[in-house]
């Protein structure tokens, strides 16, 4: 498997991923390493951008990761993120799991 990216403000980093902890970061990783095969991302991250602001971003910007998993406890985050990326990544496995902080 590829990059993997995990994007998340406060939960420790799982091994094997590429981490940032903001929207801000997010967009800089991409920039440099181009593509990530898999993503997780929170939707709560501490400031005025969410983990929805990222795939919105990553949708304008032609990226498909091949695997989108939202990973949070903001229940409503997760279902608006999840439709979003099952609507917008029709290539992408999406998945979701709840990790409590």
């Amino acid at each position: 498997m590829g990059f993997k990216l995990f994007v998340d403000d406060t939960r420790d980093f799982p091994k094997g991923f590429e981490c940032v902890r903001s929207y801000d970061e997010c967009i800089s990783y991409y920039r440099m390493f181009g593509e990530f095969d898999f993503v997780s991302l929170d939707y709560s991250l501490g400031e005025e951008h969410t983990g929805l602001d990222i795939l919105k971003w990553m949708k304008e910007n032609g990226k498909k990761p091949k695997h989108i998993n939202i990973h949070s406890n903001h229940i409503e985050g997760m279902r608006l993120m999840r439709s979003y990326a099952v609507e917008n990544f029709p290539d992408s496995v999406v998945t979701m799991n709840t990790l409590y902080k």
